[in-house]
């Protein structure tokens, strides 16, 4: 009886995998001839320069260059910057995400970076490679000044003062990570300093009742991380088909930026009950507190638009803050402590930077003030060396050209409108003429000539610190696109590695685990691990 039954077990199976495979072939099939002709229409509005990563005589050049652009865009970027860029020659690199970009050599990088928006674009750029239109949507919410002008007026005014908030937030979320029992534990360095991190972060951007809150804080995180497998999904797809494939393909983004804003929008709501409660009665009993929302509320209160004043709308404010803050933060910390604890002499890199966080929390009375932190010279040179050798992509300064008519190169090559600009950020980092021995991590790099100077002589000892921009050093692009949130940053990215530094102990890594190039971007190894325990004291 069973084994006459077998036959007709298998021929359902069969029909049951045909039936789910035919229709997946053909989705396959049907995706590649379309980013083919996609890419082939991207590709044809730029003419006139040698390619990186694209060879014309290959079947489908055009998508398989792309995805060259995709998976291994930092090797292309290096390539061609000693190529063509050592040699003042543009070149074109493809992106999966960009288009064919443009990359200018060193000489016309100040010239990229002086030009205002009407002209040649940043924001266009960010947007395009995000996708924002379908991946976070309310374009009169991102494409609003507040955020960036109250991190300027505001955030970057406070650097400093509130440090003890800071602090506590460290002290408790690294206490609960990794243990207070002396004990080692494996843990993961990228979750980790996520939650770090973000509790960090949130402290000044939501106060202290819900910055230590796990799900709110890994909803934002994960919101970040929902925006780029979304965008990466979207750059498939002609502009005609993305409103259908966005629905689906942005499901997870609309799910954690709905946890996150449940608990935003009643507080925002309070806060602007309460703060207008004390505008009408100054003796209303409640003290304003100083942070990000209460900032945005203040400034809301001058404007009159629904995308201005609305719960709503502030509420999207904070998940996108935590998209810009979080990730970027993250992801330096965590480049800062895989590049300092796998170097050859890791464990003198270590007592160097502790003996020098002990003598200045000394120095202040165990309170880390603004002038403390910046005296953490050695850390910060660290931080700042593992930005330029791990950096975060191969690409920076992506302009998209606005002007009407073009644009002309300093060179005389008109470059038309729509075209995207860029340099080659991996390859400036990595240049002798720049950088001496510039493929060594040297964690002291930029605080030894300080170090090295004669006492009287110090002060005018150039030495460049990690908020320092130029041409020449581009985690935090430059000019007057540099990000703005870059002092914040790394206040807190000091903050963070001093209190590890000073508290506990890593285990030093046998390698470090490289960094995995996806698009223009350079992705950390997010599953790697470290054993920490707290510091004996003697």
């Amino acid at each position: 009886m069973l084994s006459s039954d077998l036959p007709s077990v298998s021929s359902f199976v069969t029909l049951a995998l045909s039936a789910v495979c035919g229709p997946l072939v053909f989705l396959f099939i049907f995706l590649f001839f379309v980013s083919d002709l996609k890419a082939r229409k991207e590709h044809a509005r730029v003419a006139g320069l040698e390619w990186m990563g694209k060879d014309p005589n290959q079947f489908f050049s055009a998508i398989r260059a792309n995805y060259r652009g995709l998976v291994d865009s930092v090797a292309l970027y290096r390539a061609g910057y000693k190529k063509y860029s050592k040699v003042d020659r543009l070149f074109i690199a493809p992106t999966w995400t960009k288009g064919p970009q443009i990359i200018l050599p060193p000489s016309m990088g100040s010239w990229l970076a002086s030009h205002p928006d009407e002209i040649l674009n940043a924001k266009d750029c960010t947007f395009d490679t995000a996708q924002f239109t379908y991946t976070v949507g309310h374009e009169s919410i991102t494409s609003n000044d507040m955020i960036d002008l109250l991190i300027k007026r505001e955030l970057t005014r406070t650097i400093g003062t509130l440090n003890d908030l800071l602090v506590e937030e460290i002290v408790s979320s690294i206490e609960t990570l990794y243990g207070l029992d002396g004990e080692w534990r494996e843990v993961p360095v990228f979750d980790s300093l996520t939650r770090t991190v973000g509790r960090v972060a949130n402290r000044i951007f939501v106060g202290k009742e819900l910055c230590g809150n796990m799900d709110f804080v890994m909803a934002g995180t994960r919101f970040a991380r929902d925006i780029s497998v979304s965008s990466y999904i979207l750059h498939l797809f002609p502009k005609f088909m993305k409103p259908a494939v966005a629905w689906f393909a942005t499901i997870p983004n609309r799910r954690h930026s709905g946890i996150a804003m449940k608990y935003l929008k009643p507080l925002i709501k309070q806060r602007i009950d309460d703060m207008k409660k004390k505008q009408a009665d100054p003796t209303y009993a409640w003290e304003e507190p100083n942070d990000f929302i209460t900032w945005m509320v203040r400034e809301s209160f001058k404007r009159n638009t629904e995308d201005e004043t609305s719960v709503y709308a502030l509420a999207y404010r904070i998940v996108l803050l935590n998209f810009a803050a979080i990730t970027t933060t993250t992801i330096m910390s965590t480049n800062a402590l895989l590049d300092i604890w796998s170097a050859p002499n890791a464990e003198e890199i270590v007592s160097s930077l502790r003996e020098e966080a002990q003598k200045v929390l000394f120095e202040s009375e165990g309170v880390w003030t603004k002038a403390a932190v910046n005296k953490l010279h050695r850390l910060d040179s660290a931080i700042r060396e593992s930005s330029r050798i791990s950096g975060v992509g191969g690409t920076s300064m992506a302009r998209r050209v606005r002007a009407e008519n073009g644009i002309t190169l300093p060179n005389g090559f008109v470059v038309p409108k729509n075209s995207t600009l860029g340099v080659a950020m991996d390859g400036l980092h990595f240049d002798e003429q720049y950088y001496n021995q510039p493929n060594e991590f040297d964690p002291f790099r930029f605080s030894r000539p300080r170090e090295e100077a004669a006492e009287s002589q110090k002060a005018q000892v150039h030495a460049p610190k990690l908020v320092d921009t130029s041409v020449h050093f581009l985690p935090f692009s430059t000019g007057i696109h540099a990000c703005p949130g870059r002092f914040f940053a790394a206040n807190n990215i000091k903050l963070i590695l001093a209190h590890i530094l000073l508290h506990y102990e890593i285990q030093p890594f046998a390698k470090r685990e490289p960094n995995i190039s996806l698009g223009d971007i350079s992705v950390v190894p997010v599953h790697a691990k470290m054993m920490i325990r707290r510091r004996v004291k003697a």
